[in-house]
């Protein structure tokens, strides 16, 4: 009998986390689902098991590493196994670095570094007697260049990045495959849970399109047992990395057009 592949998604209430499991579930997955809405997890879980799929949905605060660690022991209980995780879960921060307030700063890395950091330990410690399995950690094209009233932000995805390089060195002897994941501004409520986000959103816009958050997903599911160090999204994001490597300088110009259009939008606020 052959055993039905596993995966766990944080952040799976909505956006790309709700993509992304929808699209395992297609593809035969048993899902495993947190986020910290309940009621909209559920919702999630049922259109998994109607597309055929076994779901499990775990209220969880990635932020507390006791909650991931129960909730990847919650998958092994169920399914014996654990073939993919995805962590996704994150929020944003609108804000001058040097008005960001100190507890913001720590609230955001605690749940886009730590909630990944748990994330990945968690797994590991599954995946390494499997000697198999893949981790996916969900950064930002700014988390390859820093983006003005992004500072907080772009400084935990730069992080994952960091994480996500190290790890997957670490774990190619144990036939673990780890990808970080670099989406550019995608459709979903980043903005509206991201303080005077709309205005950051309508300047963004500006500059690049959105893409749905169903294109990550279907990136990511791509991508599992393959040799993927790195998905950078759409051609915008890939130019803007490449740019801030090359011409840290000239990108500088760039992002200061978006500073001074976000600066006028916010006074007219």
């Amino acid at each position: 009998m052959i055993q039905r592949r596993v995966v766990v998604v944080t952040g799976a209430s909505s956006g790309i986390g709700m993509e992304t499991a929808e699209a395992f579930a297609g593809r035969g997955y048993a899902v495993v689902l947190a986020a910290r809405r309940a009621e909209r997890l559920a919702e999630v879980a049922d259109r998994c098991r109607a597309a055929g799929a076994e779901a499990l949905a775990v209220p969880t605060n990635v932020a507390d590493r006791r909650q991931v660690e129960a909730l990847v022991a919650r998958a092994v209980e169920q399914f014996g196994r654990l073939d993919v995780i995805v962590n996704n879960a994150g929020f944003g921060l609108f804000a001058r670095v040097h008005e960001t307030d100190e507890q913001d700063m720590h609230a955001i890395f605690e749940t886009n570094v730590f909630g990944v950091f748990y994330g990945c330990k968690a797994a590991a410690a599954v995946m390494i007697p499997q000697r198999s399995g893949h981790i996916f950690n969900v950064s930002s094209v700014i988390g390859k260049r820093g983006t003005p009233f992004h500072g907080a932000y772009s400084a935990t995805k730069f992080a994952l990045c960091g994480l996500s390089d190290s790890m997957r060195v670490e774990m190619l002897p144990y036939g673990i495959r780890v990808t970080c994941v670099c989406p550019a501004l995608t459709a979903t409520e980043f903005f509206q849970h991201s303080k005077r986000g709309q205005a950051a959103q309508s300047s963004f816009q500006k500059f690049k399109g959105m893409m749905p958050a169903s294109a990550v997903a279907k990136k990511i599911v791509a991508a599992v047992g393959k040799n993927r160090p790195e998905i950078v999204l759409s051609a915008g994001g890939k130019m803007l990395a490449l740019m801030a490597a090359l011409s840290p300088r000239l990108t500088d110009a760039v992002m200061k057009r978006y500073y001074v259009d976000i600066t006028k939008r916010l006074q007219a606020d």
